[in-house]
C-alpha cells in the first residue's frame, strides 16, 4: 500500500473519530438540556400527589404515599369549571382577532406592495423588543378608557395586541415565498383581494397558521399578568388567576399549587402533544419552500 493511501486511511479514520466524539458530545448535552426541562414539570407532578406533611418530610424525593386530595381541594376552591370558561373565551378570542389581524397585514405587506409598508411591518415586529411589563400601565388605561375593564372584551384585545407581531413575523416570512405569480393569476381570474387571501393564500399558508395558533395559544392560556391587570376581581379571571390565589397570605401549601398548576397545565399539555408536528413543520416552512 503507497504511503498516499495509508495518509488517506489515516485521516478518514480520524474524521470518524472524530464525527463519533462529536455526535456523542451533542446526545449528551441534548439529554442535559432535556433533564433540565422536563424536570419542573415532573417536579410539580410528584408534588401534586403528596400530602402537607409527607412534602414537608420529603419535599423533593419520590414517595409512595400518594393522595388525590390536593386535586379535590383544587377543584372545590377554584371554581375550575367557570374559570377554564373564561380561558377558553378569552384564549379564543384573542388567538382568532391576532390571527385574522396578523394575516390582514402580511398581505398587505408582501404582496399587495402599499406604501410604507416595510415601514408598517418593521414598527409591528419591533414590539417584539418591549416587554409587556414597561406598557402594562398605559394598556390598562386604555383598557378602562373603552369601558373594557374587567371584562371578556379588553383581556381578548390585549392578547390579540401581544400576538400580533409574532404572528405577522411568521406569516410575512411564509407569504413572501409565495410566488406572485399564483396571484397574479387568481387576479386574471377576476378574484378580489379577499377572495386571493382567504381561498388561494391562506390554504397554502395552513401550517404557518397552524404553527402560530398553537404557539399563542400556550403563552395566552398560560399568562397571568395581563388577566391579573386587566380582569382585576373580576369573576370572569382566568385558570391560572385561579392558581395564583390558591397560595394564602400566611400559609401557602406547595402541594395544592402544584395540582393546581397541573390541572391548567392539562389542556396546554394535550394541544402540544397533539399538534407538536405542525409546530415543528410551520416554523420552518419558510425556511424550505
Amino acid at each position: 500500500m503507497s504511503v498516499a493511501a495509508v495518509s488517506l486511511a489515516r485521516r478518514r479514520a480520524r474524521s470518524r473519530s472524530v464525527r463519533s466524539v462529536t455526535k456523542w458530545v451533542v446526545t449528551f448535552a441534548l439529554v442535559v438540556v432535556a433533564v433540565g426541562a422536563l424536570y419542573p414539570l415532573l417536579f410539580t407532578i410528584i408534588n401534586s400527589l403528596k400530602s402537607r406533611t409527607v412534602y414537608a418530610q420529603n419535599p423533593l424525593g419520590l414517595t409512595l404515599d400518594i393522595t388525590f386530595e390536593n386535586y379535590l381541594e383544587t377543584f372545590n376552591r377554584m371554581h375550575v369549571a367557570r374559570l377554564l370558561f373564561n380561558s377558553v373565551i378569552t384564549t379564543a378570542g384573542g388567538l382568532l382577532l391576532s390571527t385574522v389581524s396578523a394575516l390582514f397585514v402580511a398581505y398587505a405587506v408582501t404582496k399587495l406592495r402599499m406604501p410604507g409598508g416595510n415601514l408598517v411591518f418593521l414598527f409591528i415586529i419591533s414590539m417584539l423588543v418591549i416587554p409587556s411589563q414597561v406598557i402594562i400601565y398605559p394598556l390598562y388605561e386604555t383598557i378602562l378608557s373603552m369601558g373594557f375593564g374587567g371584562s371578556y372584551q379588553g383581556l381578548i384585545l390585549a392578547y390579540a395586541a401581544f400576538g400580533l407581531p409574532m404572528s405577522t413575523y411568521l406569516l410575512v416570512a411564509y407569504f413572501r415565498a409565495i410566488p406572485d405569480e399564483l396571484i397574479e393569476a387568481a387576479r386574471l381570474d377576476g378574484a378580489g383581494e379577499m377572495r386571493i387571501l382567504f381561498q388561494v393564500l391562506l390554504p397554502i399558508s395552513t401550517p404557518a397558521v397552524a404553527a402560530l395558533s398553537i404557539l399563542n395559544f400556550v403563552w395566552m392560556w398560560n399568562d397571568l399578568l395581563l388577566p391579573l391587570v386587566i380582569m382585576g376581581g373580576s369573576d370572569k379571571t382566568t385558570l391560572m388567576v385561579g392558581v395564583a390565589l390558591l397560595s394564602g397570605q400566611y400559609d401557602v401549601s406547595i402541594p395544592l399549587i402544584s395540582a393546581g398548576l397541573i390541572v391548567a397545565l392539562l389542556p396546554v399539555m394535550i394541544v402540544y402533544f397533539l399538534f407538536q408536528r405542525q409546530i415543528l413543520n410551520g416554523a420552518i416552512a419558510g425556511a424550505v419552500r
